[in-house]
């Protein structure tokens, strides 16, 4: 149920079995993203980098550690010394990053499962690998021969200098060494990128998963410290792994082929030479500053990185689907013509039943709401984690919504916090609600009881009655070839004739994998201000029919925001929070809810209140506000799940009612005759049922039901 200053949202969760989007990003969107990432890199660490190359190029002892380093070059040389190549530098990264996370993307594509759409590990370091070894032998080496010629020069005066300029010391590396030149080192740096990117891609898309539950594709965007945390980590190893391969890659590059006169010969000869001249240590010179270089390289290269990709998907990915043409969206979804989805909702179905049961049965004077709701969720938590163990893919399951007990003139999303102390009370109207589903396929119910010994009586009857025969009538209506606003009028009719009223903003929407609003909505009542577009039941489609009927004048009001518990996140928004605690909340979120709406209660409490607040002025969350009708007045609420199959309505969601005595009777023959429909199709003959045309009355070959008895509506719920 929504209020009608609730959006409806479009679709907005339409996503696969996983509950991730299908589609990858773009490699162009992905090269842009490293791109700007090593251009922010470069200016943050150019320093770092200046100080491991004097640091590996050192064979006198002149530098006795990192910081004597940096502080020497800058006493000698002057402080802009520490930014000596950035131009190369920068250029350098950029390029890299742009060619490294594109041919990344490329080859991972390449290494998919067609059917799936998944990468296996193998598939990922393979990936990692040759886009190391492409970005190596296109950008990496000639622009760090060129960079480390640079650096390795000391001086103030540009005069004394041998090179100028990034432009000048290639120009003159090519007029004497020859273009060679510019790829001395090519055989280490292959080495030692491949390695390296192998590993930074498989780890970080492993830290994402363990750390954030952050899958490529799911819209969500991880917070700059989350993408710190998980680059940096990523970003330790390679260092250490390939140690030997960049010590002799910048020997190699440092050396000029001027006069013929090489001290090393290759990668392998480099490697002997430093061992015996310079001991083992020596292959891992400058391995602090690289530690202190390329983990917070990697994390601040990410952290851009994930924020423009993750944008991207918010607002093109998951949005495209949202907004996709309802034929491009029937390839995606699965519906009742497959028998293993029929089994997903009746399970869900026969599990929130029981959760109901459960729930009325323990509805006694002075027990606590907020007890009552959790023993719902529990039961409904603990049931469906029994149901497919052991899947070969992780099936999504649990609450498809949080148990509400809404009595007398509340309407409807009564969900209190642990801290709240509201009790029931004898003679209290309850309407319970509660949702179930299994692998994204949704299971609703509502039900009215009064706690009351005996039979029901008087307007509290009526109420009853009037939502329990405008939910019989609807369960008969929708069906395919007739139309939403069919529906509608009907209700308001058998509502009118209780002399109650459907309350206003009630929308009974259509249900599909892991989507509990779906774009085809059945409006509770008509009104200039409210209008939904006019749609046609059809075969294999599944509803929750919501009807909420009252003695006032079914204009609820919503008079506490701070009541308010019950939230769902809004996939197609996006906003970078302020607050501290609303960061750490929507993260939360992210993680235990991507999909479902949720209860505030399943979050910590403290931060939540502070927290929810902002998320949901920004639109990042749909509230589900707690609405009332005025004091006195009465209040019932039906809801039930149907599934249009091809032989008919199936009603799997329901409980039966108490005994009834209301003051009204039905006397208007066109809802009798509505009720007299039957919900099921019947074979004639014997013989095989010819499938009608779309739009074609089923009633035609239907048997007749029995008019519901309006005195008592246990057997119509039952």
């Amino acid at each position: 149920m929504k209020s009608q200053s609730d959006d409806v949202l479009a679709n907005s969760n339409n996503i696969d079995n996983d509950g991730k989007s299908k589609k990858s990003i773009p490699p162009y969107m992905k090269a842009i993203s490293g791109s700007f990432g090593g251009i922010v890199e470069a200016c943050c660490l150019q320093p770092i980098d200046v100080i491991k190359t004097r640091l590996q190029l050192d064979r006198t002892g002149n530098y006795k550690g990192i910081f004597h380093c940096g502080s020497t070059v800058c006493r000698t040389e002057g402080v802009p010394a520490l930014w000596k190549g950035l131009t190369p530098f920068a250029t350098h990264l950029t390029l890299k990053y742009a060619l490294r996370m594109g041919s990344n993307a490329m080859l991972q594509s390449a290494f998919k499962d067609s059917e799936t759409g998944k990468i296996s590990n193998h598939g990922r370091l393979l990936s990692g690998f040759g886009a190391g070894v492409l970005e190596a032998l296109v950008i990496v080496t000639p622009f760090e021969v060129v960079k480390i010629r640079l650096q390795q020069q000391k001086g103030l005066s540009t005069d004394l200098l041998k090179y100028k300029g990034p432009i000048h010391c290639a120009r003159t590396i090519i007029r004497e060494e020859g273009l060679r030149g510019l790829w001395s080192g090519a055989a280490p740096t292959v080495m030692r990128n491949g390695t390296n990117q192998a590993a930074m891609f498989t780890a970080k898309n492993a830290f994402d998963v363990v750390l954030w539950k952050k899958h490529e594709g799911d819209g969500k965007v991880l917070l700059p410290w989350q993408s710190m945390i998980s680059g940096f980590l990523a970003g330790t190893a390679g260092p250490v792994c390939t140690g030997p391969f960049d010590v002799v890659k910048t020997r190699l590059m440092a050396q000029s082929r001027e006069g013929g006169n090489l001290k090393y010969t290759g990668m392998i000869h480099a490697i002997k030479t430093i061992y015996a001249e310079e001991g083992l240590r020596a292959l891992w010179k400058g391995l602090l500053p690289r530690l202190m270089r390329i983990p917070p390289g990697q994390a601040i290269m990410w952290t851009v990185a994930d924020q423009l990709t993750g944008l991207y998907e918010r607002r093109y990915m998951i949005q495209s689907f949202v907004t996709m043409s309802d034929d491009e969206r029937e390839e995606k979804e699965l519906d009742l013509s497959s028998p293993e989805v029929v089994t997903k909702y009746k399970g869900a179905a026969e599990i929130v039943n029981k959760a109901l049961q459960l729930v009325l049965s323990e509805c006694k004077p002075k027990a606590k709401i907020v007890d009552l709701c959790e023993k719902g969720d529990s039961y409904i938590r603990e049931q469906t984690g029994n149901m497919y163990k052991n899947a070969k893919k992780k099936i999504e399951k649990g609450v498809a919504f949080p148990t509400c007990i809404s009595v007398n003139n509340t309407v409807c999303h009564f969900s209190p916090l642990a801290s709240d102390e509201s009790v029931l009370e004898d003679g209290d109207i309850l309407k319970i609600d509660m949702g179930c589903h299994i692998d994204g396929f949704i299971a609703v119910v509502a039900h009215t009881h009064v706690l009351h010994e005996g039979p029901v009586t008087g307007r509290a009857a009526d109420v009853i009655a009037a939502a329990n025969t405008a939910a019989e009538v609807a369960l008969r209506l929708v069906r395919p070839g007739k139309n939403n606003k069919d529906v509608t009028e009907a209700i308001q009719k058998v509502a009118a004739a209780y002399d109650c009223k459907i309350v206003e903003g009630v929308l009974s929407h259509q249900l599909k994998q892991f989507v509990i609003d779906g774009n085809k909505v059945v409006l509770s009542v008509s009104s200039p201000d409210t209008r939904v577009d006019d749609a046609e039941f059809e075969e294999n489609e599944v509803y929750a029919i919501d009807i909420v009927t009252s003695t006032g004048d079914g204009k609820p009001k919503l008079l506490d925001e701070k009541q308010t518990t019950i939230y769902k996140r809004a996939v197609d928004k996006s906003y970078h929070l302020k607050m501290k605690a609303s960061r750490f909340i929507f993260s939360e979120i992210n993680q235990k809810f991507p999909i479902m709406p949720f209860t505030a209660r399943a979050l910590e409490e403290k931060r939540a209140r502070l927290g929810l607040v902002e998320c949901v002025n920004h639109d990042l969350l749909q509230p589900y506000p707690v609405l009332h009708e005025k004091p006195g007045d009465f209040v019932a609420h039906i809801k039930f799940t149907v599934l249009l199959m091809p032989n008919g309505s199936d009603r799997i969601t329901s409980h039966s009612l108490q005994e009834l005595q209301p003051t009204k009777t039905v006397e208007d023959p066109e809802i009798k005759a509505w009720l007299a429909l039957a919900t099921k199709s019947k074979k004639k003959g014997g013989g095989k049922k010819k499938k009608g045309k779309k739009g074609e009355k089923a009633d035609e070959s239907a048997a007749e039901a029995t008019p519901m008895d309006a005195t008592n509506g246990a057997e119509s719920q039952g």
